[in-house]
């Protein structure tokens, strides 16, 4: 099977590289997804994920993109363009 290009966008941090729970800081721009497609990688497949909170759980699926640098990321669906055809 012949994995298919694709561009992504990635989850943008609320907690700055360095810093601890509870030294939180809000900054304006952060806690949300990229407003654009600006990320390369390989599709590889499907994924059924979870997520435990004190209300319980919910499942949801992911696509698994590989990176140019080898490892895995994990993306929600409307966060992925197919850039070559099938």
């Amino acid at each position: 099977m012949k994995m298919r290009k694709v561009l992504f966008k990635k989850w943008i941090t609320e907690i700055p590289q360095g810093l601890k729970y509870p030294d939180r800081i809000a900054i304006e721009g952060t806690n949300c997804w990229e407003p654009d497609f600006i990320h390369k990688g390989l599709f590889h497949q499907w994924a059924a994920a979870y997520e435990e909170s004190t209300a319980g759980f919910g499942n949801y699926t992911v696509g698994l993109i590989e990176l140019p640098d080898g490892t895995m990321a994990e993306v929600l669906p409307s966060n992925i363009k197919f850039i070559e055809p099938v």
